[in-house]
């Protein structure tokens, strides 16, 4: 089955406007951008190969949204593509790098106080529109970004780039949408051999400590929830380069690291049953 195709087959990206929330436009500041060991202004044109260096609690470089691209999803192994963030420039558009110093950085589970506010990720590649409710998707097709990223066990997880396609599913533990699917879409998970054909992890984004259902790591282990989860920085870079616009969110990376799909707002079991049998489907074609 195309994915492409397969919202507009279930209906997900119109009749779910009530059970998703909306989140608003993160406010994007103005960055210093360094290219070839020189620093250049923030402002430069997105065409030009860049490598660009931000802290962990800055979004994305300001400017109008990057061209559409043409085509050019991840692996549970360690990908080589994200060994640093300087050692690869895209062809085109930007190359984001959040926290050159991670690879040496010892990261620390969840348990550790303060681990939610020391997240720390890696991303590379063009960060996508988000997703306008009730028009066609103009990130299908973008090489999705590559993530190198932490969960919460402390080991570091890797979405984007070439590999087993994966459904990314994006939660926020404040979000009474997200619970309810969690709650809904647990029983499911565990009793089938779904994670068995298909790659899944959780992005777990808009992490607040001071919103309900703080620290999500207890939500989620309440749910015996039985999916790898991604965490995001304080500032959200991970769903920001994604384009999520709302939770819950979902995305699909095909084994050539390109975004297959994205929809937002609950699923359900029979819904996200389906997706799940499309992707493993197409998995065993290729």
């Amino acid at each position: 089955m195309c994915l492409a195709l397969f919202a507009l087959l279930i209906g997900c990206s119109t009749e779910a406007e009530s059970d998703v929330n909306v989140i608003a436009e993160p406010e994007i500041t103005k960055l210093q951008v360094t290219s070839d060991s020189k620093l250049v202004d923030g402002t430069r044109d997105s065409s030009t190969t860049i490598a660009v260096i931000v802290g962990s609690d800055e979004p994305p470089p300001t400017g109008a949204e990057p061209p559409r691209q043409s085509p050019v999803a991840a692996s549970n192994n360690v990908s080589k593509s994200l060994e640093s963030p300087n050692d690869k420039k895209l062809s085109s558009g930007f190359s984001i790098g959040v926290d050159e110093t991670l690879e040496d950085t010892v990261i620390k589970p969840y348990e550790e106080e303060g681990f939610y506010r020391e997240v720390k990720v890696q991303i590379k590649g063009k960060y996508l529109p988000k997703l306008a409710q009730g028009y066609e998707d103009a990130a299908l097709g973008w090489a999705a970004p590559e993530v190198k990223a932490v969960g919460l066990d402390g080991e570091e997880i890797y979405i984007g780039g070439e590999g087993p396609t994966t459904l990314i599913m994006v939660l926020a533990h404040w979000c009474p949408h997200c619970r309810n699917e969690v709650r809904e879409l647990a029983p499911f998970l565990n009793d089938s051999n779904s994670l068995d054909r298909v790659r899944m992890v959780t992005l777990l984004t808009s992490i607040n400590e001071d919103r309900p259902n703080f620290p999500p790591h207890t939500w989620l282990d309440l749910e015996k929830w039985p999916v790898p989860s991604i965490v995001d920085t304080p500032s959200s870079q991970i769903a920001t380069a994604y384009g999520v616009s709302s939770f819950p969110f979902f995305i699909v990376v095909n084994d050539r690291g390109e975004i297959a799909l994205r929809m937002p707002g609950r699923l359900g079991v029979e819904t996200l049953g389906r997706l799940l049998d499309a992707i493993g489907d197409m998995g065993e074609e290729n």
